[in-house]
Order: structure tokens, then sequence, then C-alpha cells
């Protein structure tokens, strides 16, 4: 049974913090860099703006979303932080930051139940999972690692550079769908999950994070859209 009376032609489902807990090691990385920072001699209001809103979107340009522009961000933090301040880079602070950054990647662990409750939902739904990054063949990596195309065939795996509204109708029309009204997107993401699926007409469901990104936290596109506390919260809403 469905929360709506139309009928189910595609749910895309986001991975990583939707199946997979990716968030605690990429933030607990940031955080880690942070106190770096401080012991480096950097006040850390400083080191944040610095990292958040300088370095790390010159990264996400470059590199993408995916965990290999954290250990160039992070070494680009520290040489930045230095700069402002007139001092001398540090061999050993830099190694340091770029270990942090290296310890970024890897497949994430899958959250409690959320495979059970894809299997739940590949039964009744044609499910996609659907997820972005600027390193293909990383995150078929960390999918497959995870057991996912154990339940979803690979074919049915679609990696974009960037989820935007123009990529999830192409995404739509990929396999098919011709009416966005017939879609749900489940995803932690108001930026990148909810608003595109908003904005191409379909329907969607947020994944709540206790501990959100800030550059996941954006105003969504509009109020018609569920939330729940996890994955198999999205699944009971679709599923029954």
């Amino acid at each position: 049974m469905s929360t709506d009376p139309n009928p189910i032609d595609l749910v895309l489902v986001d991975f990583d913090d939707t199946l997979v807990d990716t968030a605690p090691r990429f933030q607990n990385a940031r955080r880690a860099l942070l106190a770096l920072m401080q012991e480096a001699g950097f006040a850390d209001d400083v080191a944040y703006d610095v990292l958040y809103h300088q370095i790390d979107p010159e990264k996400r340009r470059q590199y993408g979303l995916g965990p290999r522009r954290m250990e160039p961000a992070f070494v680009a933090t520290y040489e930045r932080l230095c700069m402002l301040h007139d001092v001398p880079p540090d061999t050993q602070f830099s190694a340091r930051a770029a270990e942090l950054g290296r310890g970024c990647y890897g497949t994430p662990a899958a959250f409690d139940g959320a495979l059970h409750a894809l299997q739940r939902l590949v039964a009744v739904h044609p499910t996609v999972i659907y997820t972005q990054s600027g390193e293909l063949e990383y995150q078929l990596s960390c999918i497959r690692g995870a057991g996912i195309v154990d339940i979803v065939n690979e074919e049915r795996v679609r990696v974009c550079e960037r989820k935007d509204a123009s990529a999830f109708r192409d995404t739509l029309s990929w396999y098919g769908v011709a009416d966005p009204a017939a879609a749900w997107m489940i995803g932690n993401s108001m930026r990148s999950d909810i608003n595109p699926a908003l904005q191409a007409g379909a329907n969607a469901i947020l994944v709540e994070s206790a501990d959100p990104w800030e550059y996941d936290m954006v105003e969504p596109h509009e109020p018609h859209f569920h939330r729940v506390p996890s994955f198999r919260h999205a699944v009971d809403l679709l599923v029954r």
C-alpha cells in the first residue's frame, strides 16, 4: 500500500547516509582537523571559516563530493592558515592533516536494518540506487562492498557527478519513467536528494540526519514531502 493513490513506477534511493553511515567519517575528520589547527596555533573560528567556506568549496569544484577531495582540502586548509598568519608550514602538521583526510576512504557500514528494508522495497517497487560522485569506480566499489548489488542489480545503480533537477529528470528518462509524479526519491540531503526531486515534479522522503553536513542544510523547494528518522521508516511509507 502506498502513501499516494497514484502508481509508483520507480523509487530512487540515495546511498551515502541513507543506506550507509558515511557522515561520521567525514564529520569526525573535519572536527579532528579543526582540533589539529588549534594545536598549530590557529583560532577555531578562523580555521572553520577557511575549511568550510574557502577551501572545501574549491575542492568540491575540483574533485566533486567524494572522499578524494578530503586530503588535499585538509592540507590546503593548513597551508592557507599559515599564509594568512604569515608563518611557514610545518611538514609534520601537513602530514597529520593529510592522514586525517585519507581516513575518509573505504566502504562505510550499512545502517541497522537498511539492507533488509531495501530488500522489502525491491520486492514491491522498481528501485534504483541513485548516487553522486566524481569518482565512478570508487563509488561503485563502495556500493558493491556494502552488499547493495546483492539486492539491486548493478544496471539499476545510477552514479552521476552531481545530483540536480536535470540529472534527476535524465535518470527518470533513462529508466523509462515518463511522469515524475509516479517516482519517489528517498535521501538524506535536502540539497541533492529532496529539492531536485521536488523541482522535477516527483515525490520525496527526507531521511533526517542527527548530524547533518552544513552543505546539505538548505531550505526545501516546497513543503510537500515526508520526513522520517531512517530508511526503514521511508520503506514503511511505501510498502505495507
